[in-house]
């Protein structure tokens, strides 16, 4: 049941970094800032990354050991994404780009499970 809970925290942070991550491209690209092309590339770097902190924070929550938080939330957040596509473009929506979209979400999490918990420091006991 931790596990489940820590993935799910990992994803909602995810997710909402990459929605704000998202609207924060399409200003630069409305503007004139970013680059049609470059867009691409920056919203694929951003999901790896989005889904590598949600992974880190599912990582250090979780009780359980690292892998599974980590390849959870990548994996849940790209069922997410793939649903939305699905349900908005259809099968016309899974292209090139999107695909390395999914990758990179897929990657970004199991690197932060690969990272692991890291070493914890023992807790010293109280001198009465």
């Amino acid at each position: 049941m931790a596990l489940v809970v820590a993935i799910l925290l990992g994803s909602t942070v995810g997710l909402a970094g990459l929605l704000l991550l998202t609207l924060l491209t399409a200003a630069l690209l409305w503007s004139g800032v970013v680059a049609t092309p470059a867009a691409g590339v920056l919203l694929t770097a951003f999901a790896g990354a989005c889904a590598f902190a949600g992974g880190r924070v599912a990582v250090g929550k979780g009780s359980a050991s690292a892998m599974p938080a980590g390849g959870g939330v990548g994996g849940l957040l790209c069922l997410l994404l793939l649903a939305i596509c699905w349900g908005t473009a259809g099968t016309d929506g899974l292209q090139g780009p999107f695909l390395g979209v999914l990758l990179a979400l897929l990657a970004g999490g199991c690197l932060a499970g690969l990272l692991g918990k890291g070493k914890r420091k023992p807790k010293k006991k109280k001198k009465r």
